[in-house]
């Protein structure tokens, strides 16, 4: 139905109390009346889009009663005027939009929707001859309440952006006719506010052709494109994401509140509980086939932005794992290539340390040989022996010393 009331805050507040849940069930109480009247029912939304007061109001000034009601997103007024007798011609109205405006505590709002019901009596026998009189066309009539009034209206927007409805009367007493006009005006005003949707859904259906037409000619690059250009591709798809992102943000609310809009009007139309008036199509019907084209397309819009969205952020994810899945090919690569150039250095060393233990024992070996023959030109003789001997015993004490240094610095390496 309507806003939720906020609760006042008192010295300490800790969210909603018992009282505020309870004054919610008794909220937007109709008003009581019976006919011949005139009813008019104005809604407005602010233009800031906010209404900062929620408390209703009910003003009665002999035959005319006004109530404001403050909803969440928009603002209502709704006036009857007692009528002396029924009129044969429709009551010229006695206040224009600004007042109604006025009435509601607003300056310069947004009109969102204007509706007017004349409640008369009994229905006649002839019904077509009537809605001549008050200069309705192609006009939609139900017999509403079980049989208890009967609902016509053509549903078309005068000059001065109202519509018109007429309810004849047949025993429904001043708290169910109340009710019943109240019904009547939800549908027209929940009717109103889900088309809101609309314009928007018309806007981005364009904007949502190119993004399809995008995100094909993506996926297909995504297929061919080379390992170098995938930054590109990446900023492109990111691009696209953005704009579907913003574009669901910016309708999101909108979209939402058209879906729960049209779930009150269907809610209001069963509570009519139609039959049919023979030669007329019903109201809930005409209101039905000419209302849910108008919400189907916002749905299937607000759709195809979630598809859209799930469809780049897929794409993307697919870019991105098919460039990770190649970072980490490199990756295996320059390992591979760090391995086999560190085996090689491995190999190095241990040609150089062999190179080393020969070069060592030579210059050793040379030494000693050095010191053999000047012993023997200096007249002391050694066995040749020694020196055949020395040859291994050389090698081998040159390996050993090497081999132990390369495990003590080993050892305080991985220390």
């Amino acid at each position: 139905m309507s806003g939720p009331t906020p609760p006042v805050s008192g010295p300490t507040d800790f969210g909603p109390q018992p009282g505020d849940f309870n004054s919610e069930l008794h909220a937007r109480p109709s008003i009581y009346f019976i006919g011949p009247a005139i009813v008019e029912h104005v809604a407005f939304m602010p233009l800031d889009g906010t209404i900062k007061e929620f408390h209703d109001s009910l003003k009665s000034e002999g035959e005319i009663s006004v109530r404001v009601e403050r909803h969440t997103e928009f603002v209502t007024v709704t006036r009857v005027r007692q009528l002396a007798s029924e009129p044969e011609r429709w009551p010229e109205p006695d206040l224009a939009e600004d007042d109604f405006a006025r009435l509601a505590g607003l300056s310069s709002p947004r009109l969102v929707c204007h509706a007017s019901i004349l409640v008369l009596g009994n229905p006649p026998d002839q019904l077509e001859p009537v809605l001549k009189t008050f200069d309705f066309g192609d006009t939609a009539a139900s017999s509403i309440g079980g049989g208890s009034a009967q609902v016509c209206s053509d549903f078309r927007v005068r000059g001065d952006n109202s519509s018109r409805i007429i309810l004849f009367n047949k025993d429904l007493n001043a708290h169910r006719l109340g009710r019943m006009v109240r019904r009547i005006f939800e549908i027209e005003t929940y009717r109103s506010m889900a088309l809101l949707a609309l314009p928007e859904a018309r806007r981005l259906a364009p904007l949502l052709g190119g993004y399809d037409a995008e995100l094909v000619q993506l996926t297909d690059r995504n297929l061919r494109t080379s390992a170098h250009q995938h930054k590109q591709l990446l900023e492109e798809i990111t691009v696209l994401s953005s704009h579907i992102i913003s574009a669901t943000a910016e309708t999101r609310n909108r979209f939402g509140a058209t879906a729960a809009y049209a779930k009150i009007v269907e809610e209001r139309i069963a509570l009519l509980r139609e039959t049919r008036v023979a030669g007329f199509q019903r109201f809930g019907t005409f209101v039905e086939r000419r209302f849910k084209p108008a919400v189907r397309s916002c749905e299937a819009t607000s759709l195809r932005l979630e598809y859209l969205s799930r469809a780049t952020m897929h794409l993307l994810d697919l870019l991105q794992t098919r460039i990770q899945v190649e970072i980490e090919f490199q990756n295996a690569t320059q390992i591979q290539a760090m391995a086999d150039r560190a085996a090689t250095q491995v190999k190095i060393q241990r040609a150089v340390e062999g190179f080393s233990i020969i070069a060592i024992s030579y210059y050793l070996l040379s030494l000693m040989k050095f010191i053999y023959e000047t012993a023997d030109h200096a007249g002391y003789h050694f066995d040749p022996v020694i020196m055949l001997v020395a040859v291994p015993v050389v090698v081998g004490a040159v390996a050993i010393t090497i081999l132990r240094v390369k495990h003590a610095l080993k050892t305080e390496n991985e220390s």
